[in-house]
């Protein structure tokens, strides 16, 4: 028995395959009583959700990153630490290499800036003046070896480098 076209693909890199098949469903035409347009509506939607699930985990990553470099606070440290390893684990686990021209780096920077903003204010603790430049590639913050401690470096260093 053969397997259907993309199959692979579909274990392979499951976003690139929504993306596919909402194509290939889209391209069904004629009165053959199939809801083509919102099955491949609902294929697309499948692999949006997982992209904005790693754009999701990626922005809370920041966010934490943005705290432990901007507020320092020891005893906050392993609980933070903490959360940014988990984000960038389950971006890292979650994202595909068919997404990465998808995913807005800026974007995702902007929202961890505001996420961070919004903890400061809660917290009664100074916000950034303004937003730094994002001192990040996306294959850095995906990457399997990411080292916490040099990326809560490499925030400060950005942040350091804002003018007041």
């Amino acid at each position: 028995m053969t397997q259907p076209a993309g199959a692979d693909l579909y274990k392979r890199d499951f976003y690139a395959w929504t993306q596919e098949q909402a194509r290939r469903v889209r391209a069904l035409s004629g009165d053959n009583r199939f809801d083509a347009a919102n099955v491949a509506e609902e294929l697309a939607d499948l692999g949006t959700q997982q992209r904005n699930a790693v754009e999701s985990h990626l922005a809370q990553a920041l966010a934490h990153l943005i705290k432990l470099a901007w507020i320092g606070d020891p005893d906050l440290y392993p609980k933070w630490a903490e959360e940014v390893d988990r984000h960038q684990d389950e971006a890292c686990h979650t994202h595909t290499a068919a997404m990465k021209h998808d995913l807005d780096l800026d974007r995702i920077w902007r929202r961890g800036v505001r996420l961070a903003n919004k903890s400061f204010r809660r917290h009664d603790e100074p916000e950034l003046p303004r937003t730094p430049d994002c001192p990040f590639t996306l294959d850095a913050l995906l990457a399997e070896a990411f080292d916490t401690d040099a990326a809560i470096a490499r925030v400060s260093g950005a942040l350091g480098a804002m003018p007041e």
